[in-house]
């Protein structure tokens, strides 16, 4: 992308100035302009957020006000959006952002209008207060935040049975930071027949499969090669997770979790445990995910090991609000009977 006011690179004339000093000049200066653009953007985008609270806060105290006047308040928005030459889907929008924060305070100056604007949407102060959160933590964009928002990322946590905003014991740790399933609808393709195929897709969208990941999580590499008896083995996809911190080993599998995919898991972690493990790391994680598990096969396939391997499945495609509830339904009745 081109600066303004800067004219894209061109050869400097030998005998004037060296062309590596140049080019160190030019990309020092183009830097540092495009940080002072970020910055001058934030500030106005700041001033925005703060100025339509105050703007909001307002509006909602002469409503409150005139309460006892029915369908004041939407009156009232209409002439000053028509006085203002403001549309009146922005004073709405202004009103609902101010009632859903009425303490100026809580506003958090990382987060865009744009954020604020798709938060406002979520009903439960539970529920926006984690996609707040996942928001900072994992710098989601605008659009990231929407997509985490419509796949149900906060339903597909509570799978799990973790209770959001609970403080968790430090051996809980991972079960805090691996899913139950994962969204993997960026891949855009039509055929998953193939794990070599998924895996290609996979790291073709990299920077899509580390926000579905979440924080703290880097791709180390793909088809690892390690030797056990003179066997070549290979790993689908080695992960880092700097907050544990630890390798993470991924297995990706179509079609059903089969209960043999524990005991290849296994002898990996323990390869890795005894030749790759530095000793300030913690011991490795085990990640295999597939299109499809049975609770039952995979607690009595684990049967000791859910502190070091996780079963998960993938979705190729959104689930529906009506799937995502009964999976909820179904884990409830499972940790009844327990």
């Amino acid at each position: 992308m081109r600066e303004k006011g800067i004219k894209a690179e061109r050869p400097v004339r030998s005998g004037s100035i060296a062309v590596t000093d140049y080019k160190a000049l030019f990309n020092d200066i183009k830097s540092i302009l495009k940080n002072a653009q970020y910055r001058a953007h934030k500030a106005v985008d700041n001033i925005r957020v703060q100025t339509y609270w105050q703007i909001g806060e307002r509006i909602a105290r002469d409503e409150f006000k005139h309460k006892n006047r029915a369908d004041y308040g939407r009156k009232l928005i209409l002439e000053l959006a028509k006085d203002l030459g403001i549309t009146r889907a922005l004073l709405f929008e202004i009103v609902q952002f101010f009632r859903t924060y009425p303490i100026v305070h809580t506003l958090c100056g990382q987060l865009s209008w744009s954020h604020y604007g798709v938060l406002i949407r979520v009903s439960k102060n539970i529920v926006r207060k984690f996609y707040e959160d996942q928001t900072l933590q994992n710098n989601w964009s605008v659009r990231e935040l929407e997509r985490q928002i419509k796949t149900g990322l906060y339903e597909r946590v509570r799978q799990k049975g973790e209770l959001v905003g609970r403080r968790q014991p430090r051996a809980a740790l991972p079960e805090k930071i691996f899913k139950d399933t994962y969204n993997f609808d960026f891949l855009k393709i039509e055929d998953t027949g193939s794990e070599k195929t998924v895996e290609d897709a996979l790291v073709r969208n990299v920077e899509s499969l580390l926000l579905e990941f979440g924080r703290d999580f880097s791709l180390a590499g793909r088809q690892r090669k390690i030797i056990i008896d003179n066997q070549a083995h290979f790993i689908d996809l080695e992960f880092y997770h700097r907050g544990i911190p630890c390798i993470v080993i991924a297995d990706i599998k179509i079609g059903r979790f089969k209960s043999a995919y524990v005991g290849q898991m296994n002898k990996y972690l323990n390869y890795y445990r005894e030749r790759r493990k530095y000793k300030w790391e913690k011991n490795p994680i085990g990640l295999i995910v597939c299109e499809y598990k049975g609770e039952e096969e995979v607690h009595f396939a684990l049967g000791g090991l859910e502190d070091k391997i996780f079963v998960a499945e993938y979705k190729a495609k959104l689930p529906t609000e009506k799937e995502i509830t009964a999976k909820l339904m179904r884990t409830r009745r499972s940790v009844s009977r327990q």
